[in-house]
Parts: structure tokens; C-alpha cells; sequence
């Protein structure tokens, strides 16, 4: 028995060692959150995010020989993150990293301190940074905009494409669950509806049977739909979706490689009206003319369906499927009905605008104005327009944009002192708001907005609130490895901050979610006196500023 057990623990360690060769940046078991294309806000998700446990610091090693070609550090997206050119031309991308290597956090520390910044991005010069394949790199995190550790793995080609790593790479992960279902969709694209939901029976695990379609013209499907894993209940996404009518190929689209340039256009792939007001993303089977993903294989058409008389039942077939052939079936079956005439009332929305995508449009009104650029919207469209009292309506955040808008509002009837404290909000539901970059100008805060809606000016004129958590004047906390100040700002929010001990600047981790600073006492910016005065200095997004002043002892180290 004890042999068995023996030989049983060397047959486990060898098959984690094979697959631990370069392939996997982890030596964990990997289990996925989200994967390649991946369906996000505004853009398609560009790696994997391998699970971590729950917990920071796992290590981090790179997948193959190059060089560090870009290190950077933002308070949101991608937090902590490394990028490393490898000898074969391909990138890899490391995200949400509690920290690096001690060889990398060496190089990372002496800029930030000569910066004065926790916040930077610098492109070391080719090969100046060497790594070898499976050297240490970096530790898993949280940072960055992250709902939860784990680690965002990307591998991108030659021109810096991002690549599904699953096609490039022998990875190997348990998964024998098909897509999952959630709703099947219809739109009668000659009257420009809405889409409809149709009712659905699911005969097996991967089989489902529509009720029968009646219906006639020309019709677009849509799914919303999702993939799961073994092991885990995490929501991902679909890798390809394959349509026939009557056993001829009508749509398909595989999502295993994109541009940049690409991102956005997610919003001509789902409903955008649907996701902004239902929450749901139903993805279009069909490729409308201003759709320029290279997603589809355009050969067989735009996937729209001419249901004609001379036809009498047609039978629509959708596939589903993951990266690992796991599939789910949808069949739709079809028959033509008249169309009743649709008595329309004609009626007139003022305030009602027709823009032309290769048109620019400038609307003024008593207390501010719209500015709108070629190719703001991804076609053309009616929107509406107009100023009430102080609120500034550009139509409903149901219609994606593709480029800004700039907006301004005029000042004048407020007093200096309170104009510089003005800056421009989007209301939102519940009369709750949110703050909008914005600069002041001319006598006019000018901003520029990625989503339609309702916008105002709001006056802030409330400093931030700063605490040192577990710190009383005077205290001695030689035993503490690191500070952590809490810092808020209820209207406007924080835009920056700066702390010093003995007037030497410090380097403050900002963790936005949670609204913490931390000082790491690793950094011995005072190492010669016992006593530290720290002084904390916060200001919102207008200008409103609060110091904090502390002394605190610790013992000197030698």
C-alpha cells in the first residue's frame, strides 16, 4: 500500500512538472475565470484569467526567452503589468501582479522614487531586460481594475495582435460542459423591431427545439448565450458560432484573434440596446453593413434570412461552440405567414436630429453645447438633443458610440469661487451622478463623453477625508510593516495625492476599490531618525485639498 501511495505521488509531480514546461505562467492547478474574446464592456477580452485560490502571491514565470518590453503601473486596468517580446517575435502579458521580481522591483522602485509616482509606463531598450523561459517574473494580485485575484494572461503575434494562448499553446484543461443557453432572439430587420425573444425546449443536454416561427422578410437571429468549464461556475465566453438554413452554411465566426483596433466594435457584434437595458448581450447572427470585424466568414454572406412564400418551412440551425468542441445545437423551425400592414402613427420627436457619420454637427444652446466629430456614431442615426433648465440631454445611453462627443457648459452665472469648484456630471438612475473628467476653461467646463445620456454641473466644495488607520499622534509602531491610510472623496473623487516622512516623498500603493494607501516601511526612507513626521496631502478632482499631518516613532535598524 505505502509503494502505491509512493508511486501514485511521483505519477501526479511528473504530470505537473510535463505540464509546467514554459506553457503555463503558474505551478498551480489552472482553472479559468474568463476566457479569449471574452464579451466585456466596450471592448472583447484580450487573454485568459487564470483563478488564484482566492489569495495574492502566487509566483509568476515567463512562458518563453526575451526581453522586458514594457513595464507599467496604473491605478486601474491592467494595475501591475509586464510585457515580454520573446526571441520567436510573439508578446506575452502579465496583469494585476501583487509585485515583481525582486530583480524587476529593484528597477520599478528606483523610478517611481525618482519619478515621485507610484503611476508610470517606460519601454526598456531591447534586451536590456533579458528573461529566460521560467524565470521568476512577478507574483499574482489584485491590482488594477480586478474584481478578485488571479492573474490576466495575454500572448499576442508578431504585430502585436492579441491570440487566443489556447491555439498556440498545449494547454490542457478539463472541460466538458457545452455553452449554456440563456435566450434565442429574433429581429424583423425590414421594419427595424426590436429584438423578440422565442420560447425554447431544451431536449438534452446540448439539443434545444424553438417554437415555430411564423413570420416573413428578411430576419436576423441572435443568441445570448455563455460557456462554462469543469470545476468552476465562472461565465465565459463563446469561441464560434455556426448557423445553416435548410443545411446551407449562412453565418459563422470564429474569435480566436483580433486588432486592437477592433475593440470597440464589440458594439456592432451584440445588441447594444438590449445590454444597456436589460443587461443582456445578445450576440448578432448576422453582419450589418457598418460591422467591420474580421471575425466572420464573409463568403457565405451577411447571415440575414429572406423567409419567402415560395418556401414553405425552412429549418434555421445554430451552433454553439468553446474552444474545446464542446457544442450546444439550437433548432429553429420556420414558416411564412402574410404580414399584416403595421399602421404606424406618424408623429414628430422634437428635438430630433439626423447625424450623418461623415458629418461634423454643432448644437448650442443658453447654457452649453455638443460638438460631434466624423464617425462619432458607427452609422447613421436620428438621436435627440436639448437643454432643460441645468440638464443637458443627448438621448439615451442605448446607442453606442464609437468616437467622444465634447460637451460644454457655460459658467458665467456663477461666481469665480464656486466655478472653480464646478465640474460636469452624467445622471444616472435614482438622481445618483457620477464625475466626468472635465477642465475649466474660457468661463466653460469642457468634457469629453463616451456615452449618451444626461449631463449637469455640479458644484464640490468638500475636502477629502484622510485617516491613518490604527495611528495616534506620538505612538511608536516599530513592529509595523506597513502604514495604511484611508482616503475618500464623496462627490467629485480623488485625482491625486502625495506623502512625505521628514519631507522625503514616500511611495503610496493606491488601492481605489477600497480607498487605501500603503506605505511600505521596506523602503527605509527614514532610517537614521527615530522620530517620523509624516504629512499626507489629498486633492479631488476640483481642487479641494486636505493635509494630514502625523509623528510616530519607530526603532532605528541597522
Amino acid at each position: 500500500m505505502r509503494y502505491y501511495l509512493l508511486a501514485l505521488f511521483f505519477l501526479i509531480t511528473s504530470s505537473i512538472n510535463s505540464q509546467n514546461s514554459g506553457e503555463y505562467p503558474l505551478e498551480i492547478p489552472i482553472l479559468l475565470s474568463g476566457t479569449f474574446g471574452e464579451l466585456r464592456p466596450n471592448h472583447f477580452h484580450a487573454g485568459i484569467d487564470i483563478k488564484t485560490q482566492g489569495t495574492e502571491g502566487f509566483k509568476v514565470y515567463s512562458i518563453g526567452d526575451g526581453y522586458v518590453s514594457r513595464i507599467q503601473i496604473t491605478h486601474g486596468g491592467y494595475g501591475k503589468a509586464l510585457y515580454i517580446k520573446h526571441d520567436n517575435g510573439q508578446s506575452s502579458v502579465y496583469a494585476h501582479l501583487q509585485k515583481f521580481s525582486p530583480k524587476i522591483e529593484k528597477i520599478v522602485k528606483e523610478i517611481q522614487y525618482s519619478k515621485e509616482s507610484y503611476t508610470f509606463r517606460i519601454y526598456p531598450p531591447k534586451d536590456d531586460i533579458r528573461i529566460s523561459i521560467k524565470e521568476l517574473i512577478g507574483f499574482t494580485g489584485n491590482t488594477g481594475r480586478s474584481a478578485g485575484p488571479h492573474l490576466h494572461y495575454e500572448l499576442r503575434d508578431k504585430q502585436d495582435r492579441p491570440i487566443n494562448p489556447f491555439k498556440f499553446k498545449n494547454y490542457v484543461i478539463e472541460d466538458s460542459i457545452p455553452p449554456v443557453l440563456l435566450g434565442l432572439y429574433y429581429k424583423d430587420l425590414s421594419e427595424q423591431t426590436n429584438f423578440k425573444k422565442i420560447k425554447t425546449k431544451k431536449i438534452n443536454n446540448n439539443l434545444f427545439i424553438s417554437d415555430t416561427l411564423y413570420i416573413n422578410g428578411l430576419i436576423g437571429f441572435g443568441v445570448n448565450a455563455y460557456d462554462r468549464m469543469n470545476n468552476t461556475w465562472n461565465k465565459m465566453g463563446l469561441t464560434n458560432i455556426k448557423a445553416n438554413i435548410d443545411g446551407n452554411k449562412v453565418f459563422s465566426m470564429n474569435l480566436n484573434s483580433f486588432s486592437y483596433d477592433e475593440w470597440r466594435h464589440i458594439n456592432t457584434f451584440i445588441d447594444y440596446a438590449s445590454y444597456k437595458n436589460k443587461k443582456i448581450r445578445i450576440q448578432k447572427l448576422y453582419i450589418e453593413e457598418y460591422n467591420p470585424l474580421s471575425m466572420y466568414n464573409r463568403s457565405l454572406g451577411n447571415g440575414i434570412i429572406n423567409v419567402t412564400e415560395s418556401v414553405k418551412r425552412n429549418l434555421y440551425n445554430i451552433k454553439l461552440y468553446d474552444y474545446n468542441q464542446n457544442y450546444t445545437e439550437i433548432l429553429i423551425p420556420i414558416k411564412w405567414k402574410k404580414k399584416v400592414n403595421s399602421n404606424y402613427a406618424n408623429y414628430s420627436i422634437q428635438n430630433q436630429y439626423l447625424i450623418n457619420t461623415d458629418s461634423i454637427y454643432h448644437f448650442n444652446f443658453q447654457n452649453s453645447s455638443v460638438k460631434i466629430g466624423e464617425n462619432t456614431f458607427y452609422k447613421n442615426i436620428n438621436i435627440q438633443i436639448n437643454e432643460k433648465g441645468d440638464l443637458l440631454f443627448i438621448d439615451k445611453d442605448s446607442i453606442p458610440l464609437l468616437k467622444e462627443i465634447t460637451i460644454k457648459f457655460n459658467v458665467n452665472r456663477y461666481k469665480d469661487s464656486i466655478s472653480e469648484k464646478a465640474y460636469i456630471a452624467k445622471i444616472q438612475e435614482e438622481n445618483k451622478s457620477s464625475f466626468i473628467s472635465s477642465n475649466l476653461k474660457n468661463n466653460e467646463i469642457i468634457a469629453k463623453i463616451s456615452n449618451l445620456g444626461t449631463y449637469k454641473i455640479k458644484i464640490d466644495s468638500i475636502t477629502p477625508d484622510i485617516r491613518v488607520v490604527g495611528l495616534i499622534d506620538n505612538q511608536w509602531i516599530s513592529k509595523r510593516k506597513k502604514l495604511e491610510i484611508k482616503i475618500n472623496d464623496s462627490e467629485s473623487g480623488i485625482k491625486r495625492y502625495r506623502g512625505t516622512i521628514n519631507d522625503n516623498w514616500i511611495l503610496l500603493e493606491y488601492n481605489p476599490s477600497k480607498g487605501i494607501l500603503t506605505y511600505d516601511f521596506n523602503d527605509r526612507v527614514n532610517s537614521k531618525d527615530k522620530e517620523n513626521k509624516l504629512r499626507i496631502e489629498i486633492s479631488d478632482n476640483v481642487g479641494n485639498t486636505k493635509v494630514l499631518n502625523k509623528v510616530f516613532f519607530r526603532e532605528i535598524k541597522k
